[in-house]
């Protein structure tokens, strides 16, 4: 990202924000001040699909800033995620840059963590990148909202395409399907991403964690991967 270049923090919420998360936001604000622009905080109890779309409206008709940074309020947001995502993005060649977080799924009481970051499988279905590379930026096909960093341009192009149904503020999420198989209103929103041309990536290293029972995180998975071999 260029050192002129800003980013609004955007955090949806359904009325409360995790104390670690409101912690990493003060630190961020008082450290890294010249590269933040704006702070949106969206409330919602509804379909996330609503709050993500007011979340880009917003930024796109009230922000000055370059980037939107999506991240959700159950998670941690540290300093040194932050500085990963910015100086991985680029307007041009890396506009969408995704950090990694970590869902929780139990299969008989089991916790099966799965990453956040997917790609696109040969009959079409989205898979959760279990063998991702550590601490690396690689391309990817899809990722969560939980963290993800795009450039304006992006948002003004899917924005562009909007059909009349949708709407000029409805048109980045919504949930729906694809030749008959379902998805989530983020990977859509990654799918309108990729048929537009922009690469999606990740940066491995900027791991946020998720505030379930405990702290979700690689360690986890590590551990998860361990166990199954994988």
């Amino acid at each position: 990202m260029r050192s002129r270049e800003t980013v609004c923090i955007a955090i949806p919420h359904d009325g409360s924000i995790d104390a670690q998360m409101t912690l990493d936001l003060v630190s961020l604000m008082r450290d890294r001040r010249t590269r933040i622009d704006s702070l949106q905080l969206a409330h919602g109890t509804g379909l996330l699909a609503r709050t993500r779309n007011l979340i880009v409206k917003n930024f796109l008709d009230d922000s000055n800033a370059d980037w939107l940074l999506m991240v959700d309020s159950d998670q941690s947001l540290p300093i040194s995620a932050f500085d990963l995502l910015v100086e991985s993005a680029h307007k041009d060649d890396r506009p969408v840059v995704a950090g990694l977080v970590f869902a929780a799924f139990y299969d008989n009481e089991v916790l099966r963590p799965v990453p956040a970051i997917y790609n696109i499988a040969p009959n079409g279905a989205m898979l959760p990148i279990d063998d991702y590379p550590k601490n690396e930026l690689f391309q990817i096909d899809g990722s969560g909202t939980g963290c993800i960093l795009v450039h304006r341009d992006v948002l003004v192009a899917i924005r562009a395409k909007a059909t009349a149904n949708q709407g000029t503020d409805w048109c980045w999420f919504f949930d729906g399907a694809i030749e008959g198989r379902w998805f989530s209103e983020d990977l859509l929103f990654c799918r309108k991403i990729l048929a537009l041309g922009f690469p999606i990536f990740c940066h491995t290293g900027a791991i946020l964690g998720h505030h379930k029972q405990f702290w979700l995180d690689d360690r986890q998975h590590d551990h998860w991967k361990s166990a199954n071999k994988i």
